[in-house]
């Protein structure tokens, strides 16, 4: 029989970066035939009539608009709409025997604690953007049977911080859609988006996030502009404003920058995207007419094919992140034959070096409040100096270098080779007979009650988790060190869920400190093991 795999994501059918990876990957195992595939698709919604045109089993997260009962539990935490509400079901509909996912730790832990975690092997790529790594992150990435990363970087910083401890197997880096190649001609496709042949462009393509460092970048740009090599060069900033990071216009403004940002607007009217010099939040639509272009975003965004255009028009390509877990238009730049030029952390570090790019170094790093990590500070003298030494070769030198850069591109990150790595974990996965798994005896444990006396708190701890949670297997993990721990201060620190686990869903919810002892600690562990016990009912109904 044909192993079965649910692979857990956001829907393959949407235009984010892990449905982009989704459906790369999906497309090709499914074309292997190897493999008996099902997608759990966060934010695929029920109803939606773009689920009819894909041709394996497809789970969708989202209730559907008319199911009022299902959006009330949708909404009840923040990690329902990463699958926490409904993974139970779906693995004991589908019951796979290898469950997969590609995405943060907040958005994959409920798997670690699923009722059903020792009926499958757990195959993940969580994203690796910083160090040092969270130790509940840690814990969670070294309880799975296979951990790949999306980066070199990714998986030395995992080997280490675990010391060992993570199944690391290699990296699985994500490609670029086939939009993406370079154009024949350079100066003719300026021209022909209305811009001069003449002209020397610094692009970038990054959502306005607080993390895509857009004021260090002008910064860089405008110190660029004092240097050598400057004339008629613009910065291309494809990204969005206003959004969930910085005010442009301000930061534009403060470096002088005005008439030497360009942008790409999106009119939402007659859905015409064009590039312009930077306009504010609206602008007038090269198109319609009408003063409804915006800056593009999530919600008004343009094709692969408009993007690659655009990209075709740098000289070179900049990365401008305090971290990144792969930052996936460097490579989109790459197929385009734009040399790259990133900040030396993260993902970045990999990616710029197996293109031969140009790694912008730190001027410091700072640890990061919400995470704990270090996020990096570049040196925005160094980077003005790389794009002065870069605009000052000789168009020849810039020309090879762009064909090296695509040479590399080809060499090292091809969708193809990304899903052999993944067949190659598969492969070497040997399931697991249904009769010792999903069609097992019953697994029902009832808590006891009656707690010893004179315990200490590190002895309580383990008394509980024997004895009310029922898993021996949890003991000298996370969990227990946190039981332990919380107890000696009477506060634990809640997060996400209203389960006691998971206490660093930071992307979601500001965590809350809450009184915290023995009584406490033995509900929490208690309704814990009785919702175990009730999936574990509803599995064994199936078996009979």
């Amino acid at each position: 029989m044909k192993k079965k795999i649910l692979f857990c994501s956001e829907a393959s059918y949407l235009n984010t970066g892990y449905a982009t990876y989704s459906r790369e990957i999906l497309r090709r195992l499914h074309a292997s035939g190897k493999y008996e595939i099902a997608e759990f698709a966060s934010y695929g919604k029920d109803g939606d009539p773009r689920i009819a045109s894909i041709p394996w089993r497809f789970y969708p997260n989202t209730p559907a608009d008319d199911d009022r009962e299902g959006h009330r539990i949708y909404g009840e935490e923040p990690i329902n709409q990463f699958g926490a509400w409904r993974f139970d079901a779906v693995a004991l509909d589908f019951k796979p025997d290898i469950v997969c996912d590609i995405r943060d730790f907040w958005m994959i832990e409920h798997q670690q604690k699923s009722t059903f975690r020792d009926f499958f092997s757990w195959v993940i790529m969580p994203t690796v953007d910083a160090a040092p790594q969270n130790e509940q992150w840690i814990d969670t990435f070294a309880s799975a049977d296979y951990v790949l990363n999306y980066s070199d970087w990714g998986h030395e910083t995992l080997v280490k911080e675990s010391n060992n401890r993570i199944n690391c197997v290699g990296s699985a880096c994500p490609s670029a859609d086939m939009a993406y190649q370079p154009v024949e001609d350079k100066q003719k496709h300026r021209e022909s988006l209305g811009f001069s042949s003449d002209i020397k462009i610094i692009g970038t393509v990054m959502r306005n996030q607080r993390r895509k460092l857009f004021p260090d970048l002008f910064e860089a740009f405008a110190k660029f502009l004092e240097k050598p090599n400057s004339e008629k060069t613009y910065l291309y900033c494809h990204t969005s404003f206003p959004d969930l990071g910085w005010d442009l216009p301000k930061i534009i403004n403060r470096y002088g920058l005005s008439s030497k940002v360009l942008m790409t607007y999106v009119c939402p009217r007659c859905k015409h995207a064009f590039p312009s010099f930077f306009q504010d939040a609206f602008a007038k639509c090269t198109h319609c007419g009408f003063n409804d272009a915006v800056p593009a975003n999530v919600q008004h965004g343009v094709s692969y094919e408009f993007l690659s255009s655009i990209m075709n028009t740098f000289d070179l390509y900049v990365q401008y992140a305090n971290s990144e877990g792969f930052g996936l238009p460097q490579v989109e730049a790459a197929g385009c034959g734009i040399p790259v030029a990133s900040i030396d952390y993260s993902a970045m570090s990999s990616v710029v070096r197996k293109l031969q790019g140009y790694p912008i170094p730190l001027k410091s790093t700072y640890i990061e409040l919400e995470t704990g990590c270090e996020r990096a500070v570049p040196d925005n003298d160094a980077a003005a100096q790389i794009f002065s030494d870069f605009f000052g070769m000789s168009s020849e030198e810039r020309d090879a270098k762009s064909k090296k850069t695509r040479d590399l591109f080809e060499k090292h990150y091809q969708w193809d080779k990304t899903c052999k790595k993944w067949e190659s974990v598969f492969d070497a996965i040997e399931a697991k007979p249904h009769s010792t798994t999903w069609e097992s005896a019953s697994r029902i444990f009832h808590p006891l009650d009656r707690v010893p006396p004179n315990m200490s708190n590190r002895e309580y701890a383990r008394w509980l988790i024997i004895n009310v949670l029922g898993m021996p297997s949890k003991l000298d993990s996370y969990m227990e060190s946190r039981l332990i721990r919380d107890l000696n201060y009477g506060v634990y620190i809640e997060g996400t869920g209203n389960e006691y686990f998971n206490e660093d869903s930071w992307k979601s919810v500001k965590p809350q400190y809450a009184e915290f002892d023995r009584n406490t600690a033995y509900q929490m562990l208690y309704e814990m093991r009785e919702k175990f016990n009730q999936w574990e009912s509803r599995r064994l109904q199936n078996v009979r």
